[in-house]
């Protein structure tokens, strides 16, 4: 058998591009198993950290979000606290949550070395918003993502 022959043979068992991108596909419209990530979970994603010094607190009126907001914010904690335990399982974490009438801040600080942004500043401006992130004066870190959903155009319950 040359070689030519040997290619076609390896290029016929390997699957085409096709092939994979309708696998893929496949998988992405199955539905969805559990609920969607929501800050109305935000309880049951701090328990998933449970053992791990994590506390949390919410300011001002908390109010329906858009959907594209209320997911990145979700979004933005589920990824800094789960950096943060890789990074530093040990060091304390708090998240704050700010509700105003311009829309909702996002505040995760850390006691451990800087984590990874990239992915937080995405899911920020993914959403129409802003993302800050830097070292904090007393040590640690702070990131923030200031989301926009203004009072007026809440989603209703």
């Amino acid at each position: 058998m040359g070689r030519l022959e040997r290619w076609r043979r390896v290029a016929r068992a390997r699957p085409s591009v096709g092939d994979v991108l309708r696998a893929v596909l496949r998988r992405d419209r199955s539905p969805a198993t559990g609920p969607a990530p929501s800050l109305t979970r935000l309880d049951a994603l701090i328990d998933e950290f449970a053992g791990r010094p994590v506390r949390w607190r919410v300011g001002g009126q908390p109010r329906p979000l858009p959907a594209a907001v209320d997911v990145a914010a979700y979004r933005i904690i589920q990824e800094a606290l789960a950096d943060a335990h890789r990074h530093a399982p040990d060091a304390a974490v708090a998240v704050r949550l700010r509700y105003d009438p311009d829309g909702l801040t996002v505040e995760v600080r850390g006691d451990g070395p800087a984590i990874p942004v990239a992915g937080l500043r995405a899911r920020a401006e993914s959403a129409g918003g802003a993302f800050h992130t830097g070292p904090r004066p007393e040590g640690g870190w702070v990131a923030r993502a200031e989301l926009p959903a203004p009072e007026d155009e809440a989603e209703p319950a």
